[in-house]
């Protein structure tokens, strides 16, 4: 028996049975891992309280926004009417009273030439017969034809309101142009550029005049600009109130689905900005993003509401 049990096992492993009799050893494992574990988790645990309890949750109002020039003057023809001749361009600057389009006026010239030319007739006929009551009261008629047909001349050529740049032209010559649809915009030279944000009205109650804004420029990524509300719209009004607002220039620009909104605005505090690098303006009707903080709570009362008081 000794002899088959020698030839089943190993010599070494017989020995060793040998050195350590019938009893055996209970199994030992190594326990860092696990102390290591219990830590891990004891500290996790306790940053999670202190993250819950110290740290808030901030809530943003988001709304669409468009870039506006102050002072910025939209130009409109005043008459129905045909352009001749554009005598500006984009970027130009101009005095005020500066001849910026003139419109066909042939007619209107050739009736303002019939009137003087009568009325330099009539004129001298009275100075030849002071006592001619017909040539007085022909020439009171004729002056008010000659000053009538010299101001419907005078509305056929739009000058400049205010001096300033060039910033807008959107007519050319032989195009057709009916009464108050628009011709260019001038800016002044100094116009400062503000920030026309639609916010959502629910959170009306809850912006007031100093709360900082983010606003991100579409077409360029991670660039934010920070502006300070300047005023608030004391009124909630729906989408189409805000695009009569805005004008016919850039309401359509603005994304807005039905419902109700608030008016904000905030200067924003350069005329240019960087990205990747390179400067750029910024231009009337320019859109984005904003977000305004309107709300911040800690973490633990969003978890338990009950703690709202304590806090």
């Amino acid at each position: 028996m000794q002899q088959a049990r020698e030839g089943l096992f190993r010599a070494a492993a017989l020995d060793e049975r040998a050195r350590w009799g019938d009893e055996g050893d209970i199994l030992r494992t190594d326990k860092r891992p696990v102390r290591w574990a219990y830590r891990i988790l004891a500290g996790t645990a306790i940053f999670t309280v202190l993250f819950i309890c110290l740290f808030d949750v901030h809530e943003y109002a988001t709304g669409a926004a468009v870039v506006r020039v102050d002072g910025r003057r939209a130009v409109t023809a005043t008459h129905p009417g045909t352009v001749e001749m554009v005598l500006v361009q984009p970027g130009q600057h101009v005095d005020a009273g500066a001849i910026l389009v003139r419109f066909y006026d042939a007619e209107e010239r050739a009736q303002l030439s019939r009137a003087a030319t009568e009325f330099d007739l009539q004129l001298v006929r009275l100075l030849r017969d002071p006592t001619d009551l017909v040539a007085k009261q022909a020439l009171t008629t004729l002056k008010t034809q000659r000053d009538l047909a010299a101001a419907i001349v005078a509305e056929k050529i739009l000058r400049a309101p205010v001096a300033g740049t060039v910033s807008d032209v959107r007519v050319r010559p032989g195009q057709r142009l009916q009464a108050g649809e628009p011709v260019l915009a001038i800016a002044p030279n100094d116009a400062e550029a503000s920030l026309v944000c639609a916010i959502p009205g629910e959170y009306r109650p809850m912006i007031e005049k100093g709360m900082p804004v983010r606003f991100a420029l579409d077409g360029y990524r991670y660039e934010y600009h920070d502006v300070v509300v300047d005023d608030v719209g004391q009124e909630v009004v729906g989408a189409a109130e805000v695009r009569r607002f805005l004008g016919p220039e850039v309401a359509d620009a603005l994304h807005l689905q039905e419902g109700s909104y608030v008016l904000v605005r905030g200067k924003i505090p350069a005329r240019s900005f960087v990205s990747d690098g390179k400067t750029y303006n910024f231009f009337d009707g320019l859109t984005g993003s904003s977000d305004v903080q309107v709300r911040k709570e800690p973490i633990v009362v969003l978890l338990l509401p009950a703690l709202k008081g304590m806090f």
